[in-house]
């Protein structure tokens, strides 16, 4: 069976294939930023001050965005990397005789592991900065503060909870991913057909908004560990602890809608987007042959 990423990574068009990962993803955090960006001052327990409520959304969803071009890089790599590489492992893991749930769960652990302790010091100051009492300028400045007073260790403070969030989350998306697509009824029309495309992304936004909600309601506890300890500094089992005595068991859904829109959306959004990339390049005759033989079976 083709599937969807696999036969356009290990396709002798792999470089067009990446840019559709990179591009989607790209796409996805440029237009979810604003949404990322409430979602960390919630979580974060940020006081987002205004004399009413439509002056606070703006605090929460508008300008200034501080550390923008530094979150849309991160977001942009990391996400890329992380479907990108397992799509691919998953691949090469089938070929080899691996189980599909070895070849789903193997390579996203890994890259996603690796993806957060890389990311982390930008994921640190970009948060950081997103408090509306930051004095901060931008994420040097913040990671320049960071390093001063905390040192080296001081970037990569949060990172056990980071990644104990981020790697179920983006292993429960691609699992419930690749489930969708083997569930859903595949396109009746070949490549370049009419209805071919549009039979193409229905199925590819069904399994897209599966994906981004499962990934994000499972860890939404994880990240507001995590915020916390960027806010306060303290250590994991502190800052739990704290939480629990101050909100009880309530803190596990701090920030649950924002976290639900904020991390739902640029994930779903990410694997429609890059589907919708590769099937459009594919039809244009940019990807190879077996790039549009993989994104008809989407």
């Amino acid at each position: 069976r083709p599937t969807i990423a696999g036969s356009r990574c290990m396709a002798p068009g792999a470089q067009v294939d990446l840019i559709s990962y990179l591009s989607g993803a790209g796409l996805a955090a440029l237009v979810n930023f604003p949404l990322w960006k409430a979602a960390a001052i919630g979580q974060s327990g940020f006081t987002a001050q205004g004399p009413t409520f439509f002056a606070r959304l703006k605090v929460l969803l508008g300008p200034p965005y501080k550390g923008v071009a530094a979150t849309l890089f991160g977001m942009t790599w990391a996400r890329a990397a992380i479907f990108y590489c397992a799509d691919a492992g998953r691949d090469r893991m089938l070929a080899l005789g691996a189980s599909p749930a070895a070849a789903t769960a193997l390579p996203a652990v890994g890259i996603s592991t690796l993806v957060q302790v890389v990311n982390q010091p930008i994921v640190r100051g970009t948060i950081t900065i997103q408090d509306p009492s930051s004095r901060h300028a931008g994420l040097v400045a913040a990671l320049r503060h960071i390093h001063a007073t905390r040192g080296v260790s001081g970037l990569w403070h949060g990172t056990v909870p980071a990644v104990a969030k981020t790697v179920p989350k983006y292993v429960v998306a691609i699992w419930v991913k690749d489930a969708m697509q083997e569930l859903l009824p595949k396109p009746t029309a070949p490549p370049g057909a009419p209805g071919h495309r549009s039979q193409v992304l229905q199925a590819s936004a069904v399994k897209s908004i599966a994906a981004g909600v499962a990934g994000a309601a499972l860890t939404n506890p994880l990240d507001v560990i995590r915020n916390e300890m960027f806010k306060t500094d303290e250590a994991l089992g502190e800052t739990t602890r704290r939480l629990l005595r101050r909100e009880g068991a309530s803190f596990l859904w701090r920030g649950m809608a924002r976290n639900l829109v904020a991390v739902a959306a640029p994930i779903g959004m990410t694997i429609f987007l890059t589907d919708a990339i590769v099937d459009y390049r594919s039809s244009r005759g940019v990807a190879s042959p077996a790039a549009s033989a993989s994104a008809a079976t989407a």
